[in-house]
C-alpha cells in the first residue's frame, strides 16, 4: 500500500476518507472544528476525487475567511431568525424597542467573543454597513469586468497581479486593502508613478497607470462614488515619442533582413506575412491550420488555443495573402496535415504565381 497523501486515511472497512481540521479562526465561522469528506472504496478512484475534494475545502476556507462583515451577520440573522426579520434588516426597518430588535440583541450576546466584533455589532444594531470600497476591490472588479470581455484574459489578469505587488511596494499594504479608496491621495498616485519610474521607461509608466486609473474609474461608475480619480492627469516626465522608440521597418531594413528568413519555410511564411499585413507579431506566430484558407487565399485573426486577441476589434480576417497560403500550403503537404489533389494544386500554384 502506498503512502496516503496529506488529509485521506483509510478507515476500517477499507474506503478512503478526506479529514481536514478547521483553522481556529475560522471554526466559528463554519460551525465545526474537522471537516469530512467521504471518497470511494479503491485507492486509484480516491486518488483521482481528492484534487476535486481538496479544492472544495480550499475554497471553502478562502471564502469564509473573505466574506465581508455585512454578508456573515446577515447570514446569521437570517439562519436564527428567518427570511423575514433578515429582509426587514436589509431595508433598514427594525424599529426601536421592537420585538425584532430585542431578538438582534440576544442572537448578538450568543455570538459575543466567537465572532469578529464588527460582526457581532451590526447583528445587535440591525444595521448592516457596507465594507469600503478599497483599492485593492476595485482591482479585482475590473479584472473581473475585462475578463468577462473574453480578450486576453491571462494578460490582463497577470497585468493586475504585477500592479498589486507594486502598489503595495509604494503605499503599503493596508492602503491597497484595508483603506478606503477615499483615502488614497494625489501623493499617494504621484508615488506610485515614482516607484515604477525606478525601473520602468516614462512610456512603460504610462501604461500601468492607466490600468489602475482605468480600474478607479470603473468602479467609481459603477458605484456611483463621489469621490475623484487621484489617478487622472498623472504628470510622467518623459512622455511621449523619441529617437528610442519604436518605428515601422525599412525597405532597407526588410532587405537586410529577408536572407535571414529564406531558408526556414516556416519563418519565412511568418516573415512575409508580417510584411504584407501589418499585422501583430503573436497574431502570426499564433496562427491555427484552421485560420488560413489557402481556397481563398486569407487568414483569419482570432482567438484560438494558442493566444487571444489584444482588443475585441482585432478579430479579422486578412486576405488576400496569396505569399502565406503558398509557403503555408507547401508547409502543410509536406508534414502531410494537409493535401491538394494534382490538378487543384497546380491551378492554384498559377493563380499564386500570377499574384506574386
Amino acid at each position: 500500500m502506498p503512502k496516503l497523501p496529506a488529509y485521506v486515511f483509510r478507515r476500517q472497512n477499507g474506503s478512503y476518507r478526506y479529514k481536514r481540521n478547521v483553522p481556529k479562526k475560522l471554526r466559528h465561522l463554519i460551525g465545526k472544528d474537522t471537516l469530512y469528506r467521504q471518497l470511494v472504496e479503491s485507492y486509484s478512484e480516491a486518488m483521482n476525487a481528492l484534487p476535486k475534494v481538496h479544492l472544495e475545502i480550499e475554497q471553502l476556507f478562502a471564502a469564509e475567511e473573505m466574506m465581508p462583515a455585512n454578508e456573515r451577520a446577515l447570514a446569521f440573522i437570517r439562519a436564527a431568525l428567518g427570511e423575514e426579520v433578515a429582509d426587514m434588516v436589509v431595508a433598514g426597518h427594525i424599529v426601536e424597542y421592537s420585538q425584532e430588535e430585542y431578538s438582534l440583541n440576544e442572537l448578538a450576546q450568543t455570538i459575543a467573543g466567537k465572532l469578529p466584533e464588527e460582526v457581532v455589532r451590526q447583528v445587535y444594531n440591525g444595521k448592516l454597513q457596507s465594507p469600503p470600497m478599497t483599492l485593492d476591490t476595485a482591482l479585482s472588479e475590473y479584472a473581473a469586468y475585462k475578463a468577462g470581455e473574453g480578450v486576453r484574459d491571462k494578460d490582463a489578469a497577470l497585468r493586475i497581479k504585477k500592479l498589486r505587488k507594486d502598489l503595495k511596494s509604494s503605499l503599503g499594504e493596508h492602503k491597497l486593502e484595508k483603506g478606503s479608496l477615499a483615502e488614497i491621495t494625489r501623493a499617494d498616485a504621484n508615488a506610485f508613478r515614482d516607484h515604477l519610474l525606478e525601473r520602468m521607461k516614462p512610456n512603460s509608466v504610462l501604461r500601468n497607470v492607466a490600468v489602475v486609473k482605468a480600474a478607479v474609474n470603473y468602479v467609481i461608475t459603477e458605484h456611483s462614488l463621489t469621490i475623484p480619480n487621484v489617478f487622472n492627469g498623472l504628470k510622467i516626465k518623459g512622455v511621449g515619442a523619441s529617437v528610442e522608440d519604436r518605428h515601422p521597418l525599412t525597405d532597407e531594413h526588410i532587405a537586410i533582413a529577408t536572407p535571414c528568413y529564406q531558408d526556414d519555410p516556416l519563418a519565412w511564411a511568418l516573415f512575409i506575412t508580417l510584411i504584407d499585413t501589418g499585422a501583430r507579431l503573436s497574431e502570426i506566430v499564433g496562427l491555427e491550420v484552421q485560420d488560413v484558407d489557402l481556397q481563398e487565399r486569407s487568414a483569419t485573426i482570432r482567438p484560438n488555443n494558442i493566444r487571444g486577441l489584444k482588443t475585441k476589434g482585432s478579430h479579422r480576417t486578412l486576405g488576400p495573402v496569396p505569399k502565406l497560403c503558398r509557403s503555408f500550403n507547401r508547409i502543410l503537404c509536406t508534414k502531410g496535415e494537409y493535401r491538394w489533389e494534382t490538378n487543384q494544386q497546380q491551378s492554384l500554384d498559377r493563380k499564386l504565381c500570377a499574384l506574386r
